[in-house]
Parts: structure tokens; C-alpha cells; sequence
């Protein structure tokens, strides 16, 4: 700086000197002054571009991203070989999530778009999110192995690209290299369960929890490989420990539950939650699931007084009105489900939950499928579904319902949607062989029978009534992690 000061008095329009000045302003952490000396070239030379790419380099590591970019477009508007102004715009892309534009001025940086880990990163992220799945692989293998920040986020972006096996290889590499062992080999075993490994993570689980035995979050994700890897004990052992390290965590005891529950020890079950309600006698989400265990032991009145008092606890979630329209209907008060529902309904304008059972409250209380009246639930369903297309019992409900007001091809649309999102929809699948029967298509039919037959099978029996408890412990299982009234 002290050289460059006595130049510039000597010459003090020398656009190189100053141009010098400002990055040894910037390298001293004097930005401001930096940025004022590139902002003197500009003055004397607006077509002076190192000056005008440095001070936007600056403005982009303030933070003041439209203020860079601007700049930055100036000088590959009149310089489009320029591979420094291309990367910085395409990081200013890349936080902004527009992957495409990145990707462009990526491919225009040359050299420099692998000058440094986190490029090469943003870059193979950029690929993965817009399907170049293979092209994103190989970009992030190129990260160099003692950058294990970048290769963890790397392998966080795998698994958000559902490349679980992959993500799992990568966080398995980390264990012994990245700053936190342990979320190295959390998100490992996170990875292999996702991946349907039960039988690697099962093994990754003991092998993790001999080293950190008292965290409850990893315990109760071993419960999740050990059960799936057909280890009921153990997965029942790890969680019963997850509510003695954190006995306030309403979640520990709703897995713990629903591992009785699935193997159908609603005692047990019960005996669980009304723990769980000990120590967290304010969680409505206990409640709800009290209720649902005794709806599964037929005690239908004690399973009411429940939900009941779930929905006094929480007014602004659905999932107890769900619960309680299930009771009204199984005990000849499926009149009262409609008209609660129906008020709901017209509440709840984002929900996806009470349209869909004030639909199936409407058609089982004597509705005409094909009556003008049952308008009101093919409404209600298409509502259900705008507000979240993602729940497989809506477009299963739909179809059912078009079917029998004749209109096959809207029919197949929604019960194809349904047995995509839940390939164990059996009334789904069921109502789209009849469909396809009606378009003549006795083959896909025939195929769609069996699938139905085969799980039928393995679920003991079609059963109407335990298909909407089914859906009812769906709804309870999922609504704890909903915001209320259903807002996205």
C-alpha cells in the first residue's frame, strides 16, 4: 500500500496502480477503502473492468448479491470470456437456487469453477437437483478427499437426491475424517434404513451405539433399523432407553407404541403412551394415539373421550376431528361427522385432512354416487388434494367416486396417482382394475386383481372398516409434524 500511495501521487489517474491499491485495501480487510479506490478507476474509466469485476467480488462477499450481479453482467456484457465474472455469477446463482443459471455460467468459468472445494460442490448440487443424477455423482467424487466439510455437505445433497446408497458410502467415509464423527455415522445409518438396507444398518447401529450409547436421537433411529431388519427386540430395548434419556420427547414413546401396536400388543401399547402422558400430560398428540390403541381394542366410547380430549387440547389441528368423524361413523353417527365436518371444512380452507373424511362421511351416510349431492364431496376430495397432493387417500377416494359416476378416464387419472404414491393401496388398486375392466383392458386388470389378492392376503382379509383405521393412524402418525389448520 505504501508503494502504490507514492505512485498514485505521482500519477494518480494510473488505473493499474489503483486497480493494485484496492485489492491490498481488500487483502488488509479495509473493504470499504477498497471499494472506494475501485469506485475512483470507474470514474476515470468506465470500461476499466478489472476494477469494476474486483469491487463486484467484494460487494458478493458483503452479502449485497443484486448489486454484484449487476456488475458482474456489465463485464461479461463487453469481456464473455471473462471465467472469474462467470463463476462469481454462478454462485450468485447457486444461492439464489437457480440451478440452471449456474450451471451456465459454470460451464463458462473454465478453470476456476474447480479453483476451490465448495465450487466443485455447488456445482455437482446443481446437476443432482436438475436430474443430471450421473453428471452430479462424478462432478462431487472430483472433491478432493481432505475436504470433508464439502464432501459431507456433498453427501447431505446425495441423500436429498434420494442417492441413498451412495450418500451412505460417503457419510461412511467421513466417520474417521470429518470434524463430527457422529453425524458422520448418524446420517449413515439414516442413509442405509432409507435405502432399505435393514440388514448394513442393523450392523451400522450396534456398531454406532457401542461408541455413543446415550443419545437418545440415535437410539431411537437403531429402533428403526433393528425393526426393519426383523430385530423386534432390540428395537424395542433401544427405544425403551430413548424414553429414559429424554422421557419428554413425545416421539420416543409413539415409536415404542407403534412397534406394539403393529405386532398388535394394544396393552402394551397403552401402558406406553399412558407413560408417555405421565411425563408430557400436555401432549394432545398422546392423547390422539391413546385413542386410536383404544379404537384398536374396540373400545370405541374410551377411544372418544380421547379424541375428545385431544381436540380440546389442540382446536387448531385436524388430526382429532379425523379421529373422532372415524368413531362417529363407526357408531351409526355418521350424520353428526358430516355436518362437524362440513363446518370444518369451510374453516379450513389449506387443510387436506377433514375434506378428505368429510367426503367419506358424506358418501357413507346414504349420498347417491351419482346424484347431483355427492357434487359436494368430489369437491371436498379435489380440495384435499390441492392442499396436499402427496396424500394417497384422496385420489383413492376420488377415483372410487368418479368410477361410479361413469367417468372412467378421470377415474384411472386419480387411482393411477393413489397406487403410485402407496403401491399397498388395496381398495385402490381394486377400484382401478375395475376401471381398467371397463376400458376393456382385461390383462392390466387381471394384473391389478392379483397384486390386490396377494396383499389382501398378507393383511388378513379386505376389511373397509380396518382400511379407515388404517388411515386414521396415518393421519394421527403424521399430523404432530403438521402446522395447524394444515398452512404449508
Amino acid at each position: 500500500m505504501t508503494l502504490l500511495e507514492g505512485l498514485l501521487r505521482q500519477t494518480p489517474s494510473n488505473l493499474k496502480a489503483l486497480n493494485l491499491l484496492g485489492i491490498a485495501l481488500t487483502g488488509a480487510g479495509r473493504i470499504g477503502e477498497g471499494n472506494a479506490v475501485f469506485e475512483k478507476a470507474l470514474a476515470l474509466d468506465a470500461g476499466f473492468q478489472p476494477a469494476r469485476k474486483n469491487l463486484a467480488i467484494n460487494e458478493f462477499n458483503r452479502g449485497r448479491l443484486a448489486v454484484s450481479e449487476r456488475l458482474l453482467r456489465r463485464v461479461v456484457s463487453e469481456a464473455d470470456g471473462d471465467e472469474v465474472a462467470h463463476l462469481y455469477l454462478a454462485e450468485i446463482a447457486v444461492q439464489r437456487r437457480a440451478c440452471g443459471s449456474a450451471l451456465a455460467h459454470f460451464a463458462k468459468a473454465g478453470r476456476y469453477a474447480a479453483a476451490q472445494p465448495a465450487f466443485t460442490l455447488h456445482r455437482g448440487v446443481c446437476l443432482l437437483e436438475t436430474g443430471a443424477t450421473a453428471e452430479g455423482l462424478a462432478m462431487l467424487e472430483t472433491i478432493p478427499a481432505d475436504a470433508s466439510s464439502q464432501r459431507f455437505d456433498a453427501a447431505v445433497a446425495l441423500g436429498r437426491a434420494k442417492q441413498y446408497v451412495d450418500a451412505a458410502r460417503w457419510f461412511g467415509t467421513l466417520r474417521g475424517a470429518y470434524k463430527d464423527p457422529y453425524a458422520a455415522g448418524y446420517n449413515q445409518l439414516l442413509m442405509l434404513i432409507k435405502a432399505g438396507e435393514n440388514a448394513a444398518a442393523a450392523a451400522i447401529a450396534d456398531e454406532i451405539l457401542a461408541a455413543e450409547p446415550r443419545r437418545a436421537e440415535l437410539q431411537n433411529l437403531a429402533a428403526q433399523a433393528f425393526a426393519k431388519a426383523g430385530r423386534v427386540k432390540d428395537a424395542y430395548d433401544a427405544l425403551r432407553l430413548a424414553t429414559v434419556l429424554e422421557p419428554a420427547n413425545q416421539e420416543h414413546y409413539l415409536d415404542l407404541a407403534a412397534i406394539c401396536t403393529e405386532h398388535e400388543n394394544y396393552d402394551l401399547a397403552l401402558e406406553i403412551v399412558d407413560i408417555g402422558l405421565q411425563k408430557n400430560p400436555a401432549s394432545w398428540v398422546l392423547q390422539l394415539q391413546r385413542g386410536v390403541l383404544w379404537a384398536m381394542k374396540a373400545q370405541l366410547h374410551q377411544a372418544e373421550e380421547a379424541f375428545e380430549t385431544a381436540r380440546r387440547m389442540a382446536p387448531g389441528r385436524s388430526a382429532p376431528y379425523a379421529a373422532l368423524a372415524m368413531v362417529w361413523m363407526q357408531t351409526g353417527r355418521t350424520p353428526k361427522a358430516v355436518e362437524t365436518l362440513r363446518a370444518e371444512t369451510r374453516r379450513r380452507p389449506r387443510d387436506h385432512v377433514v375434506p378428505y373424511m368429510f367426503a367419506v362421511a358424506l358418501i357413507r351416510s346414504g349420498v347417491d354416487p351419482t346424484s347431483a349431492d355427492a357434487l359436494e364431496a368430489v369437491t371436498a376430495l379435489r380440495a384435499s388434494i390441492a392442499a396436499n397432493g402427496g396424500f394417497a387417500p384422496s385420489h383413492s377416494e376420488l377415483g372410487r367416486l368418479l368410477l361410479k359416476r361413469d367417468d372412467v378416464e378421470g377415474a384411472i387419472v386419480e387411482l393411477e396417482k393413489a397406487t403410485r404414491i402407496d403401491p399397498e393401496a388395496t381398495a385402490a388398486l381394486y377400484n382401478l382394475a375395475q376401471a381398467y375392466r371397463r376400458t376393456g383392458d382385461r390383462t392390466r386388470a387381471a394384473e391389478l386383481l392379483a397384486r390386490v389378492n396377494k396383499l389382501n392376503a398378507e393383511k388378513r382379509g379386505d376389511d373397509p372398516e380396518r382400511e379407515l383405521r388404517q388411515i386414521v393412524v396415518r393421519i394421527v402418525r403424521e399430523g404432530s409434524t403438521l402446522p395447524q389448520d394444515g398452512a404449508p
